[in-house]
C-alpha cells in the first residue's frame, strides 16, 4: 500500500517546512497567524509521525470538549471533515466516544483536552501535538514532557499568541534549539500555494470594519507578543499588585488561622487556595490545583501544609453546587458530606450573579499579597482569565472563556464574596443578587 503524506492536501511552503521538520524527527513551535491552517497541518504531522514511528500519539487542544467540535467531529474552511486527512484505509479500529483510533502498523491516535491531562499519564506517548498551545493549561506540558525525554518522542507546539504568557516562554526557550523548527509568521510571510496572500489586507480591513481593534490586529494577524493578553479581566489589577509589591515571597504566621476556599470541578481540574488574613491584607500563601483527583487528595494536601506551618485551621468555603451528588469517579453524596466525613466543615457559598463575583475579587484585590512561589499558577490563572471572544461580531462575549484558569479564579471568586461578608467592615450595606431571588 502507497499512502502519500501530505494526504489530500496541497501544502502551502511553511507547511512544508513544518513536514519536513517531522520527517527529520525534529520538535515544531510554530507561532503563526489566525486562519493559517494549523489544524490541518498538525493532523497531516499527526499522520506522518504515526507511520513513522509505531505507538501512541496524542492530539491536545485546551478542553476535551474541542477536541471533539474542533478535530474529532469539526470541518476545516473547505468543508471537508479534519478527520478524513487519515486515510480510512489506514484505520483498524475506532472509538468515537474515546475520541481513538489504531491504524493497521498498531499506532494508536488519541485525541483529548489538556484540561484532563492526568488521563494522558498512562498512555506513553511518543508524539504530543499541542493545538493553540497558548490557551492550554500549562501544566500540562510540564507532567507530559519527561514522558517524552524518555521515550525519544517530539512535541508539536502551534498556537497564535496570548501575551508573554507560558507560549512565550516556551517559544523563547527553544527558538535557539537546533532540535526545533521555530516559525513566528505573520501574514506578511504566509502565502498560499498560487503565491497569493493567505490573509489579504482587505480582509485585515473589513475585520477592523467590524469592529476589530487594532491590538487584536496586532495580535491576531501580526503574531505579535507585546500586546497584552486581550479581554483578561484583572491585568489592572496585576500590574497594580507588582508596582506595590504585593506580588513576593510570603511567611505564614502560625499564630494566625489557615482558611481555604476552593473550586471543585469532579474529574475535571479542581482548585483550592489556602490564606490567613492579618490586618486588612489577604495573603494567598499556597495554591493546590490538579485534575483527577479525589476530593481527600486535595484535602490531604492542605492538611500536610497546615502542620508545616503550625496553625489552626479557620474557614473553609466551597461553591454553591457542593451539595450536589458528585457525577463520576467518585461516591454518589455529595462532597459536603465527604468532606465533613473528613472531619472537614465547609461553609456554602451563596451563589450570586457572575458579575458582582468578578466586583468581589476587584474589590479585595487592593489588599491582596500572593506568594509568587507557592502560587505561581494562580498567578498565571489570574493574568489569563479572560473574556470569550466572539469572532462573528467581532466583540467580546460578557461571559469568561472556559480554559485551564477557570477553576482557579472561581475558588479566588468564591474567596472573595466570603471576605466581604465575613472578615471585612464595610463602609455601608453589601448587597448582592442573588441568582433566582430578583
Amino acid at each position: 500500500m502507497y499512502i502519500k503524506v501530505p494526504y489530500i492536501l496541497e501544502p502551502r511552503h511553511y507547511q512544508m517546512d513544518f513536514l519536513k521538520a517531522i520527517k527529520e524527527d525534529r520538535n515544531v513551535c510554530s507561532v503563526i497567524h489566525r486562519r493559517a491552517g494549523k489544524d490541518t497541518i498538525s493532523i497531516q504531522a499527526l499522520l506522518l509521525r504515526s507511520l513513522m514511528r509505531v505507538g501512541t500519539h496524542i492530539y491536545l487542544l485546551p478542553l476535551q470538549k474541542q477536541a471533539r467540535e474542533v478535530v474529532w467531529s469539526g470541518l476545516d474552511h473547505t468543508g471537508k471533515p479534519f478527520i478524513s486527512y487519515i486515510p480510512e484505509c489506514l484505520i483498524e479500529y475506532k472509538n468515537d466516544a474515546r475520541m481513538e483510533m489504531r491504524l493497521i502498523n498498531g499506532s494508536r491516535l488519541i485525541f483529548g483536552g489538556s484540561n484532563n491531562f492526568n488521563g494522558m499519564m498512562g498512555t506513553n506517548p511518543v508524539s504530543i501535538i499541542y493545538s493553540e498551545f497558548s490557551l492550554h493549561n500549562p501544566l500540562a506540558r510540564q507532567y507530559l514532557n519527561p514522558i517524552l525525554i524518555e521515550n525519544g518522542g517530539l512535541e508539536v507546539l502551534q498556537f497564535t499568541p496570548r501575551g508573554k504568557n507560558h507560549g512565550w516562554d516556551v517559544f523563547d526557550t527553544v527558538r535557539e534549539n537546533p532540535r526545533y523548527l521555530v516559525q513566528h509568521l505573520s501574514v506578511k510571510e504566509t502565502k498560499k500555494t498560487d503565491g497569493t496572500p493567505v490573509i489579504t489586507p482587505e480582509q485585515i480591513e473589513e475585520a477592523k470594519k467590524m469592529g476589530m481593534s487594532k491590538e487584536m490586529v496586532e495580535q491576531e494577524f501580526m503574531v505579535s507578543f507585546e500586546i497584552g493578553n486581550l479581554g483578561a479581566y484583572f491585568t489592572r489589577e496585576m500590574s497594580e499588585m507588582e508596582r506595590e509589591g504585593r506580588l513576593t515571597t510570603l511567611k505564614a504566621n502560625p499564630s494566625l488561622p489557615l482558611h481555604s476556599a476552593w473550586d471543585l470541578g469532579g474529574t475535571d481540574a479542581t482548585a483550592g487556595w489556602l490564606f490567613q488574613i492579618e490586618g486588612n491584607r489577604v495573603k494567598l500563601l499556597h495554591l493546590l490545583h490538579d485534575s483527577g483527583q479525589p476530593l481527600k487528595y486535595y484535602l490531604d494536601a492542605a492538611e500536610r501544609i497546615r502542620q508545616s506551618i503550625g496553625c489552626k485551621w479557620g474557614n473553609h468555603f466551597m461553591p454553591h453546587d457542593v451539595k450536589q451528588e458528585h457525577q463520576g469517579w467518585e461516591h454518589t453524596e455529595s462532597r459536603l458530606m465527604q468532606a465533613r466525613k473528613a472531619g472537614w466543615n465547609f461553609q456554602v457559598t451563596h451563589k450570586v450573579n457572575f458579575e458582582d463575583g468578578i466586583e468581589a475579587i476587584r474589590y479585595v484585590f487592593p489588599n491582596i499579597m500572593v506568594d509568587k512561589v507557592n502560587c505561581q499558577m494562580g498567578v498565571r490563572a489570574i493574568r489569563e482569565y479572560q473574556r470569550e471572544y466572539d469572532d462573528a461580531r467581532a466583540c467580546y462575549k460578557s461571559k469568561p472563556l472556559d480554559n485551564w484558569a477557570t477553576h482557579i479564579v472561581d475558588a479566588l471568586r468564591y474567596l472573595s464574596i466570603n471576605y466581604r461578608r465575613l472578615y471585612d467592615i464595610p463602609q455601608g450595606m453589601i448587597q448582592y443578587r442573588v441568582e433566582g431571588m430578583g
